[in-house]
């Protein structure tokens, strides 16, 4: 009997942590224990900075800043290595710190419409990363690094981006096998 009592408690405490994982969190007012956080949702928030306390949440896999008025992204954000997906779209952002090349487990980032011009080496490491969406940005290269990105990505999403041919090409030179989403441009002058 002993026994049956102690695989209960155990198979309630797994249900437990899946149920929690699956629970998304759109207020840091909801939170009690940020080691309970595994999706945070804080778009449309009217957000200036990333909050703090969002870097106290060691086992974040999806976080969503999207549609805020961040204009920066603290190096803290290399302390969140368990991130799978990262959206921080539409904001104010002009530059990607190196830190979050230390996100190793990212599989999605979304940097669309922020006025980004370029991208760190240290992306290079994101050897998970499969989508990566750039749209209404300034990036027009990629620094040679990424190459090592080659396999892993699957998109590469740039539409609404200042390329011309020759950076198309650079880009194709460079990244060969994940599918690209781009304008096409007439190179006319």
């Amino acid at each position: 009997m002993k026994k049956i009592v102690v695989f209960l408690f155990f198979l309630g405490a797994i249900l437990g942590l899946n149920a929690q994982r699956d629970k998304v969190y759109k207020s840091l007012k909801d939170v009690r224990n940020p080691d309970s956080v595994y999706i945070l949702r804080l778009n449309y928030k009217r957000l200036r900075q990333i909050p703090p306390k969002v870097f106290q949440m060691r086992n974040l896999r999806t976080l969503d800043l999207g549609r805020n008025f961040i204009d920066s992204i603290p190096p803290e954000i290399g302390t969140l290595t368990h991130l799978e997906r990262l959206d921080i779209r539409r904001n104010r952002i002009r530059v990607v710190p190196p830190e979050l090349g230390r996100l190793v487990n990212l599989k999605y980032l979304n940097l669309s419409r922020n006025p980004i011009l370029d991208l760190p080496d240290e992306m290079s490491s994101l050897t998970k990363l499969e989508e990566l969406i750039l749209w209404c940005t300034g990036i027009i290269s990629f620094p040679p690094s990424f190459v090592a990105l080659n396999y892993t990505l699957k998109v590469i999403d740039l539409r609404v981006c200042p390329l011309t041919w020759d950076n198309q090409q650079a880009i194709e030179e460079l990244l060969p096998t994940p599918r690209k989403r781009w304008d096409y441009v007439c190179n006319c002058q």
